[in-house]
Protein backbone atom coordinates (compact mmCIF):
# COMPACT_ATOMS: atom_id res chain seq x y z
CA UNK A 1 0.00 0.00 0.00
CA UNK A 2 1.34 3.56 -0.50
CA UNK A 3 -0.14 6.89 1.29
CA UNK A 4 0.83 9.70 -0.78
CA UNK A 5 1.34 13.30 0.79
CA UNK A 6 1.25 15.87 -1.91
CA UNK A 7 2.35 19.78 -0.01
CA UNK A 8 1.43 23.11 -1.73
CA UNK A 9 3.07 25.79 0.00
CA UNK A 10 1.28 29.13 -0.68
CA UNK A 11 3.52 31.51 1.58
CA UNK A 12 6.78 29.99 0.59
CA UNK A 13 9.02 33.79 0.69
CA UNK A 14 6.66 34.26 4.20
CA UNK A 15 8.43 30.96 5.20
CA UNK A 16 11.61 31.45 3.70
CA UNK A 17 11.93 35.02 5.60
CA UNK A 18 10.47 33.86 8.75
CA UNK A 19 13.49 31.15 8.93
CA UNK A 20 16.32 33.13 7.97
CA UNK A 21 18.09 30.02 6.41
CA UNK A 22 16.97 27.44 8.75
CA UNK A 23 15.48 25.25 6.44
CA UNK A 24 18.67 23.53 5.17
CA UNK A 25 20.26 26.94 4.36
CA UNK A 26 16.97 28.50 2.17
CA UNK A 27 19.24 32.07 1.87
CA UNK A 28 22.12 30.82 -0.13
CA UNK A 29 21.02 32.32 -3.33
CA UNK A 30 18.86 35.04 -2.54
CA UNK A 31 18.27 34.94 -6.38
CA UNK A 32 15.66 32.09 -6.76
CA UNK A 33 12.68 32.39 -8.54
CA UNK A 34 9.63 32.04 -7.16
CA UNK A 35 8.84 28.68 -8.62
CA UNK A 36 12.46 27.60 -6.72
CA UNK A 37 12.00 29.34 -3.51
CA UNK A 38 8.35 27.04 -2.98
CA UNK A 39 9.92 24.00 -4.45
CA UNK A 40 12.97 24.01 -1.73
CA UNK A 41 10.74 25.08 1.11
CA UNK A 42 8.41 22.23 0.01
CA UNK A 43 10.80 19.86 -0.36
CA UNK A 44 12.31 20.99 3.34
CA UNK A 45 8.63 20.22 4.28
CA UNK A 46 8.66 16.99 3.50
CA UNK A 47 12.25 15.84 4.69
CA UNK A 48 10.84 17.09 7.69
CA UNK A 49 8.18 15.29 7.89
CA UNK A 50 9.81 11.93 6.99
CA UNK A 51 12.06 12.37 9.66
CA UNK A 52 9.10 12.67 12.26
CA UNK A 53 7.52 9.91 10.57
CA UNK A 54 10.50 7.66 11.08
CA UNK A 55 10.95 7.94 14.91
CA UNK A 56 7.25 8.00 15.74
CA UNK A 57 5.60 5.66 13.26
CA UNK A 58 7.73 2.83 13.97
CA UNK A 59 6.62 3.57 17.91
CA UNK A 60 3.24 3.67 17.27
CA UNK A 61 3.15 0.74 15.15
CA UNK A 62 4.78 -1.12 17.95
CA UNK A 63 2.53 -0.07 19.88
CA UNK A 64 -0.42 -1.70 18.27
CA UNK A 65 1.75 -4.94 17.76
CA UNK A 66 2.11 -4.13 14.04
CA UNK A 67 5.67 -5.89 12.67
CA UNK A 68 5.86 -4.12 8.71
CA UNK A 69 8.99 -2.22 6.98
CA UNK A 70 7.96 1.12 6.40
CA UNK A 71 9.58 2.72 3.36
CA UNK A 72 9.70 7.35 2.56
CA UNK A 73 10.50 8.52 -0.35
CA UNK A 74 9.74 12.41 -2.16
CA UNK A 75 8.55 12.01 -5.77
CA UNK A 76 9.68 15.63 -7.21
CA UNK A 77 7.07 17.07 -9.70
CA UNK A 78 9.14 17.35 -13.11
CA UNK A 79 7.14 20.28 -14.10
Amino acid sequence: MKLEIEIDVLNAEEVLKAHKGQLMGLLTDVMMSKDKIKKKVEKAILEEMISQLSEELPKALREEYVNAIVNYHIVEDDF
